[in-house]
């Protein structure tokens, strides 16, 4: 397992240190106006992060090791949850030093943890697409998904700045997060979070799963 957190921990740790240095920028740069900035490019990040662990098609040290597919799934599983949970810590942080009003800080940290209950989903779509389809070929899918949502990011927020954008209540979420109700929110990062989870337990790796298709296919 420690050999597994090695190969696949370095290039979310590399990720998030480069998230790191966004939100920085961000704060240094332009925080007045973009605080919203971070939070739109975390699943960027993560996905960047999964589709460069995931470019290999054959791994010969994992089959050289005495674990089972579940165990590998669990690794991956938790690095994205850590990555996720070091995302929304950065956002956090940065948000608290831009020293915004309580109520922009509000709904800055609001789009934060949606960012981070989305990236989960995501994250566990793509571990279920690399199982059905295959490393070889989803993991192009994963990077294509990157840089289109890099793409379309970068010309957003030049949309933005084009049409006048100069403070973060112009930001067109602001109406959305600023009815979202805390509970609500609670609600969603409840389910997101379960969800996540329970693709993790129940998917097609899990041993609960092949004994059910070597049930199913002892029934045919």
């Amino acid at each position: 397992m420690t050999a597994l957190v090695r190969k696949y921990g370095l290039f979310y740790l590399t990720h998030a240190g480069t998230f790191f240095f966004l939100c920085a920028y961000s704060l240094a740069t332009s925080a007045p106006n973009y605080p919203f900035l971070p939070a739109l490019f975390l699943p960027i990040y993560m996905s960047a992060a999964l589709a460069i662990s995931e470019r290999e098609h054959v791994d010969p040290l994992l089959g050289m090791l005495p674990i089972t597919q579940g165990e590998i799934m669990t690794v991956k599983f938790g690095l994205a949850f850590a990555f996720v949970v070091i995302g929304w810590l950065h956002m956090g942080l940065f948000t608290v030093l831009q020293g915004l009003d309580s109520e922009l800080a509000g709904q800055v940290m609001k789009l934060n943890t949606l960012s981070c209950i989305f990236t989960l989903q995501l994250a566990a779509g793509f571990q279920l697409g690399l199982y059905f389809f295959g490393r070889s070929s989803f993991y192009k899918v994963i990077i294509l998904f990157t840089v289109v949502s890099a793409v379309f990011s970068i010309l957003f927020f030049i949309g933005l700045a084009e049409n006048g954008y100069h403070e973060p209540g112009m930001f067109p979420l602001v109406p959305f997060l600023d009815s979202l109700p805390i509970f609500l929110l609670a609600v969603i990062v409840a389910a997101g979070t379960a969800v996540f989870y329970f693709v993790l337990r129940r998917g097609p790796w899990s041993p609960a799963s092949a004994i059910e298709s070597i049930r199913g296919a002892n029934a045919r």
